[in-house]
């Protein structure tokens, strides 16, 4: 069980699994079962409970929500798994809290694996951990400070900009504010479209969900279990996503440019799903479109945050610093220099 216990808390954990283990040992516990690396986000939390639902179909992280809302309360103790998604949540969960005067205490799972850092332009695969078991290590509960308390809430804030450029260039300094804050923005920032020259290519998730594809009929799952066979970069992105974004953003491909890059068909399963019902291959040709970006337009937009990538009307494109480390900047002043907007 955990080193300390603070009288009176609400404790949050990282999923209904997550939530299950730490209700063995502390209670109250609400669960955020919300992937906040999927789809639009708000500051104001009205407007971000309504942007969820959107986009999910139905509220995910109701309890939390409803604890979060109340305009004083008991302190809050997060469970925190070593993942940028979890990070991420742990400051929407600051920038509710902050203002209320609520005290946040953190439990840190998996302290030993925290500070690894990515390899390459990609975000590192992210670490599954039981819960359960890192519970019996004993992880200490440490009380965050005000000042660290208000720099999530912060974050949070740059999350939801329609600018995604100061959040991107927080994420790519460096900063010592978390270790898996380098992991965060490589994930960020890798869902928009590069700049290459005075080109642009499409992002790198999306080349290398594409590069899946050939001129054979293949279905979602199909992609992902190669991905995960392999261990392919691609597999990581998935670590953060989930299966089911396979299926999702390869839909979206379809639908935006009807049929013209690639190609969906019925896959006829005996019992389809989301990751069955349709299969997918390039259209005779338009492979050419991992070289090369006609256009913004070409591809299917992304809700990131208060964002959106490959928005005809706010090109935002990602670039590399010296070091290698992605960052985005807009369009018509990327070549700028390191000019923050």
């Amino acid at each position: 069980m955990m080193n300390d216990r603070i009288q009176g808390a609400v404790y949050v954990a990282m999923g209904r699994i997550a939530g299950a283990a730490l209700a063995e040992v502390a209670s109250p516990v609400v669960a955020d079962d919300d992937n906040l690396l999927l789809g639009p986000s708000r500051v104001d939390p009205k407007r971000h409970r309504a942007a969820r639902v959107r986009y999910w179909g139905g509220e995910p992280s109701a309890e939390l929500n409803e604890e979060l809302a109340r305009s004083d309360g008991p302190p809050v103790c997060v469970a925190l798994p070593p993942t940028p998604g979890g990070l991420m949540s742990l400051c929407r969960i600051c920038a509710s809290v902050v203002e209320g005067g609520r005290t946040v205490f953190v439990v840190d799972l998996s302290p030993e694996a925290a500070g690894a850092f990515p390899q390459g332009p990609g975000p590192g695969r992210a670490i599954s951990l039981n819960v359960a078991d890192a519970l019996l290590r004993k992880p200490p509960v440490v009380q965050w400070s005000k000042l660290e308390t208000t720099l999530a809430a912060t974050l949070w804030k740059l999350w939801c900009r329609r600018s995604p450029v100061a959040f991107s260039r927080f994420c790519a300094s460096g900063s010592m504010f978390h270790p898996q804050l380098a992991n965060l923005g490589r994930y960020h920032a890798g869902l928009f479209p590069r700049r290459a020259g005075h080109g642009l290519l499409p992002s790198r998730f999306d080349e290398l969900l594409l590069r899946q594809l050939s001129q054979e009929w293949l279905s979602p799952v199909k992609v992902f279990a190669n991905a995960i066979n392999a261990e392919s970069e691609l597999s990581s992105w998935f670590s953060h996503t989930g299966d089911l974004y396979a299926a999702k953003r390869l839909n979206e491909w379809y639908r935006h440019t009807r049929g013209r890059i690639i190609e969906r068909r019925n896959a006829h399963h005996p019992r389809p799903s989301e990751m069955t019902r349709w299969s997918f291959r390039w259209r005779a040709g338009s492979e050419e479109i991992l070289e090369a970006l006609p256009s913004v337009q070409a591809a299917p937009p992304i809700s990131i945050g208060g964002a959106a990538a490959y928005d005809p009307d706010h090109v935002w494109v990602c670039q590399f610093d010296a070091r290698g480390t992605p960052y985005l900047s807009r369009l018509d002043t990327a070549s700028s220099g390191d000019r923050l907007e």
